[in-house]
């Protein structure tokens, strides 16, 4: 649950990437089978699992630039700030530095996945599916 919230609204975009390039994966991997090792008329099946996951690393990134944005407000107005006033601050920079580290970790864990899953395609078509 925490991991949600310090993705903050960039979790549902990354979910709804994570959730296509499963769909995209048994697809591929379907009409490999089926196929029997032969490139379909209509191209390789596997490829749009890779176009799943530079999808997922660039949401990641657009949350990074999100959360440096808020981490720039937060230094921003802290800048002559009470003393009272700086753990608020501090609190508001602390949430844009989870907010840029845990979008991109998760959109790299997606183009990672989606690497491999892109691999073992590969390989099933090369060898000619089961």
């Amino acid at each position: 649950m925490e991991l949600l919230t310090a993705t903050g609204p960039w979790m549902y975009p990354l979910l709804a990437v994570g959730v296509c390039l499963l769909g995209t994966i048994v697809r591929a991997a379907i009409v490999i089978g089926v196929s029997a090792g032969v490139v379909p008329p209509s191209g390789p099946p596997h490829h749009s699992v890779i176009v799943c996951g530079v999808l997922g690393g660039v949401v990641g990134l657009l949350g990074t630039v999100v959360g440096f944005g808020k981490v720039a407000i937060g230094a921003r107005a802290a800048t002559g700030a009470e003393l009272a006033q700086l753990e608020v601050m501090l609190g508001v920079m602390w949430d844009g530095v989870m907010i840029i580290v845990t979008p991109i970790t998760l959109g790299l864990w997606i183009f990672t996945a989606s690497l491999v899953a892109w691999l073992v395609l590969q390989f099933m078509l090369d060898r000619g599916a089961p």
